[in-house]
């Protein structure tokens, strides 16, 4: 009661600064014989002070309810700080960082789609079956999968622009070890560093390109420029092969583009940590909860700012402690947050059905026609005309589907359509045929990659969008791997015709999976008066 008495004796403002979550109060006393008003240390004031009046604690806790005094009111700029749009132009050097970026995906298409034009000459090369030729993909999975378990760690150990070079130069290794033609096995390990190359870059490049302003332009201009790699490199390969060149000399060519993209990324993400830094951290309306629960906390240490300036003071310490603590939060915890959701999960097992059903398909189809379509050395090109295809997609259909029917119905139509047609290709016993209904499914596959990354951007907390994309992207990348190693050991047994049915049911699989995710797009709506299949439709589409 002592502090009340003291308040009976003199009239007592507290002005509140709001500076780092820290309440801090400032005592200013009014003199009784005038107006000025002076704080501890002399100083003129020149607000209008809360003038308390003298009586019950009660009193004191009704005006403060009921003060409108503007010194008390959150700045709205700290409620809801303005944050400036990332753009090619904004920060400095980003549209160089794109160019970058889209160069590396062009080579790493061009890296992608090299094994399924020149597979039948790997096993004539080292005499070895589908199961055993089949090897490459698995090591390149194992790896995805450990850069997946090293999200975590490998952007606050190396930075952006580290990261990058480094796994250019994984990239490197691989091309090296493959160009040289040596003894299987090793060939085998340097598709493991490829694994681990292709995963840090594609996951570095995916998080920036979502930063941008106009996502679904940029991701379709990246991800197409990895469809027209993969379109040139059979092409290209195969010219070669049927030239005479053997088909390792062929690396030597993807080392030059490696080396070059590796340089690239040196200087072009130079800074890049700090001039990205505002991007990366999370928008005011990703913490809800903690900041209601911060705004509870703050009237309460209002009302006792008039019955104990010590307990406040003491408060106030305890919660910059509180809030020191959140913002030093270990990357540990930050994967554990990622883990636990399970956005991150139905989205990395989409895209390991998708690319797995993709590279399958891409990979296999050559072998496919020369087997049951006794096609010609020729059908190489087939290869090419889906990648191809996928390039058209991307870069064409990305963007119109997105704005006009939103990601998640453009990608059920796109799967649907895609289903159709593969099976079309399957049934149909003609190689040109085929031919033609692969490439067409390229187009209709192509988009679905950037559409999902677009759609993952704004259901996944930006705070976990690093790790969760670098997970999404490792077991997206693996299943390009692990299905292709499946689709070979299955064929050893029972023909090669099994890429077909495998693509359809990765497809089915990916489409479960894109449904059970939340509905954003769709505006909510109230259920009341709308039967149960009315809400399910709603929840699809």
């Amino acid at each position: 009661m002592s502090e009340i008495k003291h308040l009976d004796q003199a009239r007592v403002a507290i002005l509140s600064r709001n500076d780092s979550d820290l309440t801090i109060p400032q005592i200013r006393h009014e003199n009784m014989s005038g107006n000025s008003i002076e704080d501890v240390n002399g100083q003129s004031n020149p607000f209008r002070p809360i003038i308390t009046p003298m009586g019950s604690t009660n009193n004191v806790l009704t005006q403060l309810s009921h003060n409108k005094d503007p010194t008390l009111e959150p700045l709205p700029q700290q409620v809801n700080p303005g944050k400036q749009i990332m753009t090619s132009r904004n920060p400095p050097g980003n549209l160089y960082r794109i160019i970058t970026t889209c160069c590396w995906s062009a080579a790493g298409g061009w890296s992608d789609a090299t094994p399924g034009a020149i597979l039948p000459f790997i096993e004539d090369y080292y005499g070895i079956t589908y199961a055993i030729v089949s090897l490459i993909w698995m090591a390149n999975a194992a790896g995805f999968i450990l850069i997946a378990m090293l999200s975590h760690k490998i952007q606050p150990w190396l930075g952006k622009r580290f990261s990058l070079v480094i796994g250019c130069m994984s990239l490197c290794i691989m091309y090296a070890l493959v160009a040289s033609g040596t003894h299987f096995p090793v060939i085998v390990v340097g598709f493991f560093f490829g694994g681990m190359g292709l995963a840090i870059c594609l996951s570095q490049s995916n998080v920036f390109f979502t930063r941008l302003n106009d996502l679904s332009k940029y991701l379709s201009l990246f991800h197409g420029s990895y469809g027209l790699g993969a379109t040139l490199s059979p092409l290209v390969a195969t010219a070669m092969v049927n030239s005479g060149v053997k088909w390792h000399y062929f690396y030597l060519i993807t080392l030059g583009f490696m080396l070059f993209n590796g340089i690239n990324f040196f200087f072009s993400f130079k800074g890049a940590d700090e001039d990205l830094k505002p991007w990366d951290d999370d928008e005011p309306n990703e913490s809800l909860e903690s900041d209601n629960n911060q705004y509870e906390s703050d009237d309460s240490q209002q009302q006792e700012e008039f019955i104990g300036l010590q307990e406040l003071t003491r408060e106030g310490r305890n919660k910059q402690n509180a809030s020191n603590k959140n913002s030093q939060s270990t990357h540990s915890a930050d994967m554990l947050l990622a883990l636990k959701n399970y956005r991150t999960w139905l989205l990395a097992l989409f895209v390991l059905f998708y690319q797995g059903a993709e590279v399958s398909l891409a990979g296999w189809v050559v072998t496919f026609l020369l087997d049951y379509r006794h096609g010609n050395s020729s059908v190489g090109y087939v290869a090419s005309g889906f990648w191809g295809g996928l390039t058209l997609g991307r870069l064409l259909l990305t963007k119109p589907l997105h704005k006009l029917l939103g990601a998640r119905r453009a990608v059920i139509l796109l799967s649907l359509t895609s289903i159709c047609l593969v099976l079309l290709g399957w049934l149909v016993p003609n190689a040109i045929a085929e031919g033609v209904f692969i490439s067409i499914a390229g187009v209709t596959i192509g988009p679905n990659y950037p559409l999902q990354i677009g759609l993952s951007a704004q259901l996944i907390p930006r705070k976990i969008q690093v790790i969760s994309l670098t997970i999404i992207t490792a077991f997206g990348s693996s299943g390009g791997a692990i299905f292709p190693f499946l689709v070979g050991l299955i064929s050893q047994s029972v023909g090669t015709y099994v890429v077909m049915p495998i693509f359809i049911g990765l497809y089915c699989g990916m489409l479960g999976l894109w449904i059970a995710l939340p509905n954003i797009e769709r505006p909510i709506e109230s259920k009341s008066n709308v039967n149960k299949w009315t809400q399910v439709w709603r929840r699809i589409w």
